[in-house]
């Protein structure tokens, strides 16, 4: 994966297999339309809850590639997991794996922008299609439907956001790129995003200019942390607290 280097803490090397399957985040895989096929993670909350389920489709970055259906879960799932249960959030979790040797969008990472393909990467369109097989299947808030994404991730949740603006309630990318182009489609979208100032895989400009297209625009409902003196990894402030996940399961269309 040329153009992101990875770069792996000792918290996210210290989850094991053993750690995710006890957080209870099924092992499945999805079967796309050309029967291709994608590993996933699927975590439930909240069953027995009364109303709706939300539902989020979190993407993870170029270190989690494989298909083991576990690297996807180091860094999002224990935070997440632990946060909804604590909080009594009622959702459905898709954590989907993109294989060694592709992208969730087929770009150049140490590009200075982008224009957004044409046609989704083998690994978007399977997400896609997970994504909409699970909205038919618990049938959730369509009000409250999520994307998120970490690094070549936070390229991901742009994208699908950017191919599905009907669909989606709020994105969550973190030290992401996009294309600025699409900023008019998500005027009415939320949006949460970090980026360290000293990142030198991903340039902190790409969510800054993301983050003036969306505002110029007329998008009021957008929340940007750039982190001082941080450089690629931004995911870990991200989950050093509870913030960007209360946010995010607050918002509604």
């Amino acid at each position: 994966m040329a153009g992101i280097s990875v770069h792996n803490s000792q918290k996210e090397l210290s989850v094991t297999p053993e750690t995710i399957d006890s957080l209870g985040a099924l092992a499945l895989v999805f079967t796309g339309s050309d029967n291709k096929t994608i590993p996933y993670r699927q975590f439930v909350c909240g069953e027995k809850l009364p109303g709706m389920y939300s539902m989020l489709l979190f993407l993870h970055g170029a270190g989690s590639v494989g298909e083991d259906n576990f690297l996807q879960m180091r860094i999002p799932g224990p935070p997440m997991i632990r946060y909804c249960r604590a909080h009594n959030i009622k959702t459905v979790i898709l954590f989907p794996q993109c294989r060694v040797n592709c992208k969730w969008v087929d770009v150049p990472w140490d590009s200075l922008n982008h224009e957004m393909p044409a046609v989704p990467s083998v690994h978007m369109k399977l997400a896609m299609e997970l994504l909409k097989s699970k909205i038919a299947e618990f049938k959730p808030d369509k009000k409250r439907i999520y994307a998120g994404g970490i690094s070549m991730g936070g390229y991901g949740a742009w994208d699908i956001v950017s191919r599905m603006p009907e669909t989606f309630a709020a994105v969550f990318p973190i030290c992401g790129g996009a294309d600025v182009r699409q900023a008019p489609k998500l005027k009415n979208l939320a949006v949460y995003t970090l980026h360290g100032d000293q990142d030198t895989a991903v340039p902190v400009f790409r969510s800054r200019d993301m983050v003036k297209a969306l505002r110029d625009c007329g998008n009021t409902r957008v929340v940007y942390r750039e982190l001082p003196g941080v450089g690629h990894n931004a995911w870990d402030a991200a989950f050093a607290d509870d913030q960007a996940l209360e946010w995010l399961f607050s918002q509604t269309k």
